[in-house]
């Protein structure tokens, strides 16, 4: 039975779309969603940035997402379904796969690559959806526009 749903979100229209299909599982489900992000900067970022540049981009990620989630996290009270937020400062495939096994989430839901082919080429950056498929534990459901 499904009563803990993880959704990756990092406010794109594929996070937007899996939240609301996670918003339809867990009504029938009477399960609660958990929103997570990461405001940790990438590796590429990382490794050009100096570390107090580092330091601030990082902060401004963070409170980026504060702002972000506010609306999302508005959206699934509405439904009546308990919902939470949750920002780490880690890789964020890394990250989803830690929370969810850490709180024994049931499902993780997420939208397919933000990126092109394109900026994936140029700044090095894997998929994360493909990361957590093969980490995870859970069941994952990939959505697509």
């Amino acid at each position: 039975m499904i009563k803990k749903i993880l959704v990756a979100y990092d406010n794109g229209s594929k996070a937007k779309k899996a939240l609301e299909t996670a918003i339809e599982i867990a009504k029938g489900n009477k399960a609660g969603i958990y929103l997570l992000t990461s405001a940790k900067m990438t590796d590429f970022i990382s490794s050009v940035a100096s570390p107090e540049m580092l330091k601030d981009l990082e902060e401004k990620s963070r409170d980026y997402f504060v702002e972000a989630l506010k609306e999302p996290v508005e959206r699934v009270k509405k439904e009546g379904i308990p919902v939470f937020s949750v920002i780490l400062q880690e890789r964020p495939g890394e990250a989803i796969v830690r929370y969810a096994d850490e709180e024994g989430m049931d499902l993780i839901v997420m939208g397919s690559a933000n990126r092109g082919t394109v900026e994936r080429f140029l700044l090095g950056l894997g998929s994360v959806s493909n990361y957590v498929l093969q980490q995870a534990r859970q069941p994952v459901l990939i959505t697509k526009e």
